[in-house]
């Protein structure tokens, strides 16, 4: 297998990635008349530049760091430029595979700080022969422009932080709209072809595989397989499924709770016992939490693994007024979506709010999430479940006022892993599987007791990973799924 890491100096050293505004396509140049001429040439073009790393990474690592220059906004012939950043990790054990490039979520999380924070972490057996590449999207970590929003944490009480945001952004030249999904697919693949990669493999978590299927409708000869862990399909009603997917985890909790004995004797009739606690909080006003915050507490919590078996005594523990219990599942009071201020690049607040009212919400989409959810959950959660909505929805009113982009199913035959867990509130399994009815080459895995961003949690979905980018024409064993120990409610 050629070294590709070696090319890319090769380039450099022959002067070919001299000149920003030519586009780079197979590792070589096309002069700027050609690119023009050709709209698909056009839309990926971009340039490649080694720089240092804007983290300090341990040594052993080798990380080699670089910016990728794209325009902000490819339909515009005068659009400025912007620096995404790159970080990549050479294959401790020498590159068998082609490399893998990872796509973070959020929309607006960092990929580049999600290594920084944990190196170690990154040591899956399947990154030991593959050189392993991050992508700080456009708008996020130590990319520039960064639609990170400092006024999260430094607006004063009643102004609105989005507001803030965005009315700055905008001041700053900042062209808002070219922050989506569909831009964000270019710069993929512009990355591709700018470092010489004749295929790569994909690993998206959460919005990084709606990222990676977006990849699969636009380009999808660069990529040899595909892996979407927490999947988040185009075609899924956002709007009206946000309000619906903590109630299809609750409905999962009380109905294994119901079956398994302990959880049974210990936790008798839990679903009555929550709707009621919640109810009650909400109405008492000397209490020292609302209903609603037991209802987020019990959401987030849904999405981390370790949280979901402490979930039953939790909800009995606040109904006798030990609202303490709360803090096991990591529940803090003031629920809110991000928290941000001066050099944490985790979070982009403003790249969320830009991808998903361009993506994912439109005008008037909270009246019709509400009309669609209202009797279908119990009303002592309906108020609660179409807050988030009903947030994002009003912030979107005046951020990208547009109808979505594209909302149809991504249908592909590119090998494709698909994992879910059967208790993730963010991307329910359901969408996993809607996803796939698209993906004829694609195989999905449930992984039993398990939330949000399922690699992170388990050697067995590591284990299937492994042997799908190993051979993707073939279905990984799943035999250690049954060997799972769930239920174990504690």
């Amino acid at each position: 297998m050629k070294n590709w890491l070696l090319l890319i100096v090769l380039f450099i050293a022959a002067g070919l990635l001299a000149a920003c505004d030519d586009a780079v396509v197979d590792g070589g140049m096309v002069d700027e008349e050609t690119a023009v001429q050709s709209p698909l040439i056009t839309a990926v073009s971009g340039a490649y530049q080694p720089a240092d790393c804007p983290f300090n990474a341990p040594g052993r690592y080798n990380v080699a760091c670089g910016y990728l220059t794209v325009p902000e906004n490819r339909a515009n012939v005068d659009s400025q430029d912007i620096q995404l950043a790159v970080a990549i990790v050479p294959a401790p054990n020498g590159a068998e595979y082609p490399p893998l490039i990872y796509l973070a979520g959020g929309p607006g999380s960092s990929a580049l700080d999600e290594f920084d924070a944990d190196p170690k972490g990154w040591e899956y057996p399947f990154t030991q022969n593959r050189d392993l590449i991050f992508l700080d999207q456009r708008g996020t970590g130590y990319s520039q422009p960064t639609l990170d929003c400092p006024e999260f944490a430094d607006a004063a009480e009643g102004d609105s932080p989005d507001e803030l945001c965005y009315e700055r952004l905008v001041d700053e030249g900042i062209d808002l709209a070219a922050y989506n999904t569909a831009e964000n697919a270019a710069d993929v693949e512009a990355l591709r072809l700018a470092l010489g990669i004749e295929q790569w493999d994909v690993l998206g978590i959460s919005y990084g595989t709606r990222l990676a299927l977006q990849v699969m409708k636009d380009y999808p000869d660069g990529l040899r397989s595909v892996v979407l862990d927490s999947t988040f399909p185009p075609n899924v009603d956002t709007p009206v499924q946000d309000a619906l997917s903590t109630m299809e985890s609750l409905n999962r909790l009380f109905a294994e709770c119901a079956a398994d004995n302990y959880c049974a004797n210990e936790y008798p009739d839990l679903e009555s016992v929550f709707l009621d606690t919640v109810a009650a909080l909400n109405e008492d006003e000397t209490a020292g939490i609302y209903g609603d915050d037991l209802l987020f507490a019990v959401s987030n919590a849904f999405n981390d693994s370790e949280s979901i078996p402490l979930l039953p005594r939790t909800i009995y523990e606040v109904a006798d007024g030990n609202f303490a219990a709360l803090d096991e599942i990591g529940f803090e009071s003031g629920y809110g979506r991000f928290q941000s201020g001066n050099g944490d690049y985790s979070d982009s607040e403003g790249m969320y709010n830009s991808v998903m009212c361009a993506d994912e919400y439109a005008d008037g989409d909270y009246e019709r999430a509400e009309e669609a959810v209202v009797g279908q959950i119990p009303a002592e959660l309906e108020a609660g479940l179409l807050q988030g909505v009903y947030d994002i929805t009003a912030v979107c009113a005046y951020w990208n006022p547009q109808q979505r982009t594209d909302n149809t199913a991504v249908s592909s035959s590119i090998p494709t892993l698909i994992l879910s867990g059967q208790y993730d509130v963010a991307t329910p399994t359901s969408w996993a599987y809607l996803a796939a009815k698209t993906l004829p080459n694609a195989h999905v895995y449930e992984f039993p007791g398990s939330g949000h961003s399922v690699l992170s949690g388990g050697e067995c979905a590591i284990d299937i990973t492994t042997q799908f980018l190993d051979n993707p024409a073939n279905a990984p064993d799943d035999a250690c799924i049954a060997d799972m120990n769930w239920p174990a409610f504690e």
